[in-house]
């Protein structure tokens, strides 16, 4: 039974490291998504961007869909951390 909580232990630890690490990279992905943003706004007037308009459409969405997931881990460590103190 205690490995079993040592395993939990280090499982939480890991979350919580995840949620602080997203934190440097956080930024970082939404300018990424941003710019995608911008170039499929770009796509209705250039045609050679006309192209990538899926590929576009998916990287704006899913950088904000892993800002989003980060921020709940973020949210979530925050509520653990201060609860317990």
């Amino acid at each position: 039974m205690e490995v079993v909580l040592l395993w939990l232990d280090d499982l939480d630890d890991l979350l919580f490291s995840l949620a602080l690490l997203f934190e440097s990279v956080r930024r970082s992905v939404l300018q990424i998504g941003l710019g995608a943003a911008f170039a499929l706004a770009a796509s209705e007037r250039f045609a050679a961007l006309a192209d990538l308009a899926p590929t576009l459409v998916c990287l704006s969405a899913m950088s904000v869909a892993v800002w989003l997931i980060g921020a709940a881990f973020r949210a979530y460590y925050y509520r653990s951390r201060f609860s317990m103190a």
